[in-house]
Order: C-alpha cells, then sequence, then structure tokens
C-alpha cells in the first residue's frame, strides 16, 4: 500500500504540493491528472525518493521510499541515459546494479515496442519514449511511477505504449501514470486523481463517474477549467 499524508513541498517561496494525502492499494491504476505546474512531477519526484517533503510523509508498505528505492520504478518525463548510451548498454549496467531488472522481460519488450539498436541520440523522441519504458517495465518492482510517458510523441509511438501498458500490467504491481493525453490512456485507469495548483481537486475511481455517465476527459475539464 502507498500512503501520502498531508505532503507539502516549496521551491524558494513558491507552493508546488500544498496538503496533498490520498492512499493506493495493490493493482491500482491510478491517472495523476493535472494542468501544466499543477504538481505531478513533484508529487511522483516525492514518492519516488527524489526529493523530500518540507512537511507530511510518503510510505510504501509502511516504510520511506528513500529506504526501499528498488522497489518503485520510475519513469522521468525526460529522456535521463547519455546521448551516446544505447538501450543494449543501459541494460547491462542496470543488469549488474539492481537485481529487480529483468534482461529475458526486457529484451520481449524491446522488441514488442520496436525499439531500434541504436544510441539514444539517433532515435526519435518516440523511439527514446519506448526505449525508457521497455527499460521501466523490465524490473519487477511493485510500485511504477510513470510521468508523461505519451508526451510529444508520434500516434504510433503512443499506441505502442499504451499496448505495452496494457500487456505487461500485473495485478501485484501499482502504477500512477501522468499524462496530458486523458483521452487515449482514460482506459488504463482505475482511478484518477485530480491536481490544480498543489491541491487534490478531485480523487474519484472511474466506475464512479461512468456509473454518473462522466468520461475522465470531461470530469478533466469540469475540474480543472
Amino acid at each position: 500500500m502507498l500512503e501520502i499524508q498531508n505532503v507539502h513541498k516549496q521551491y524558494l517561496k513558491t507552493p508546488a504540493l500544498s496538503g496533498v494525502s490520498f492512499t493506493v492499494t495493490l493493482g491500482q491504476v491510478v491517472g495523476l491528472l493535472g494542468l501544466n505546474g499543477a504538481g505531478k512531477t513533484t508529487l511522483l519526484k516525492v514518492i519516488a525518493g527524489l526529493l523530500l517533503p518540507d512537511q507530511g510523509s510518503v510510505h510504501l508498505d509502511g516504510m520511506p521510499p528513500r529506504k526501499q528505492r528498488g522497489r518503485i520504478a520510475y519513469l522521468p518525463e525526460q529522456n535521463p541515459w547519455p546521448e551516446q548510451a544505447s538501450p543494449a548498454r543501459v541494460a547491462a549496467l542496470l543488469a549488474g546494479a539492481d537485481p529487480a531488472f529483468d534482461r529475458g522481460r526486457y529484451r520481449e519488450l524491446l522488441s514488442f515496442l520496436e525499439v531500434p539498436d541504436r544510441p539514444f541520440g539517433q532515435m526519435s523522441r518516440g523511439q527514446r519514449a519506448r526505449a525508457n519504458l521497455a527499460l521501466t517495465l523490465a524490473r519487477r518492482a511493485p510500485l511504477y511511477l510513470l510521468d508523461e510517458p505519451l508526451a510529444g510523441i508520434d500516434l504510433i509511438s503512443r499506441d505502442r505504449i499504451l499496448k505495452a501498458l496494457v500487456r505487461e500490467w500485473r495485478e501485484d504491481a501499482t502504477l500512477i501514470l501522468s499524462t496530458h493525453e486523458v483521452g487515449e490512456a482514460e482506459g488504463l485507469f482505475d482511478r484518477a486523481v485530480f491536481l490544480k495548483e498543489g491541491r487534490i481537486a478531485l480523487d474519484v475511481s472511474v466506475e464512479a463517474l461512468r456509473k454518473e455517465g462522466k468520461s475522465v476527459v470531461e470530469t478533466f475539464k469540469e475540474v480543472l477549467a
């Protein structure tokens, strides 16, 4: 279980998160949704243990994230690898440093996502996004955090990534997915958490929305307009 309680974070004097609290249970796929500057990336970094909250706490199965990073697979919005590095070279490094990295699963993901065997600097943005998703999903972790994996990439790459998420998803893991491509991704979500100016504007199950005859896209426009 992931527990986020009263998390505050600010940069200099600018608040990024103000009293964010919610709990995510095993197996859920949560859409973390909001406009630019809403605090989504900051929240994912706090959950991943890359940033410490100024106030409040985050616990995964009762422990803070900085004490169990091997159990959290985080995909940042920007490519984190040097341009001269190749997916195979990065995989070799991860396999030696991270016991949760599954090289067999990684090879399957590279094939399914049609990732070319070339350095990151020679890939298109969509190809880099697919390579980084493969590197993330190849880790056997109970918590996956994906920050805008569909942003700024071509339609074919977005389709491949969404299919990979459906194909690879496990009921013994939890996924929090931040995205602006709400219409394309909402079929994945069990739940949607809407952030507005660093606060939770709405936390709702997708099933509850459907019973009201609403989509996540419609709710996004209503809540965040």
